[in-house]
C-alpha cells in the first residue's frame, strides 16, 4: 500500500509516487523515477548539492495521461533532496494531478482544512 511521509502539520500532504520526472533549470536538466508530490510542491530525491537554480520547470508522467504535467517552480535544497514549490501550473494540469492523487491515495490526499494558517485581524 502506498504511504505518505507527510508530517501531521502539513496542510497539503505529499505522497510517494513511482512515476518518471524531468526537471530543467538554468540550462541543465535531471531526470529520475519516484518522488514525493502534493498539489503544491514536489520533493525530488536528488542528493547532489547544486543541480538546480532557484527557478526550475518540473515535468511529471502521471498515470493515465497522454500529456506530461508541467509546473514552473521555485527550487531550494532540503535535507532529503530538492523541494520544488509550484509557482505556475495550468489549471488542467493541477486538476489531473489532484485526480491522480485522489485515485491513488483516496481521502488521505484531501487538504487538512483544520490546519489553516493563523491570521489576525487588526482593527
Amino acid at each position: 500500500m502506498p504511504r505518505s511521509k507527510a508530517p501531521a502539520t502539513r496542510r497539503y500532504p505529499r505522497f510517494t509516487l513511482d512515476i518518471d520526472w524531468f526537471v530543467e533549470s538554468a540550462g541543465g536538466s535531471s531526470m529520475g523515477r519516484g518522488l514525493e508530490v502534493s498539489v503544491r510542491n514536489a520533493l525530488l530525491p536528488v542528493t547532489c548539492t547544486s543541480p538546480f537554480a532557484t527557478e526550475a520547470t518540473l515535468f511529471l508522467s502521471l498515470p493515465m495521461r497522454e500529456r506530461m504535467f508541467k509546473a514552473r517552480c521555485s527550487a531550494r535544497r532540503s535535507e532529503r533532496g530538492w523541494l520544488l514549490t509550484f509557482e505556475e501550473v495550468e489549471p488542467d494540469d493541477l486538476q489531473v494531478l489532484g485526480h491522480s492523487l485522489l485515485g491513488e491515495f483516496g481521502a488521505a490526499a484531501l487538504p487538512n482544512l483544520e490546519k489553516r494558517p493563523v491570521t489576525e485581524l487588526e482593527l
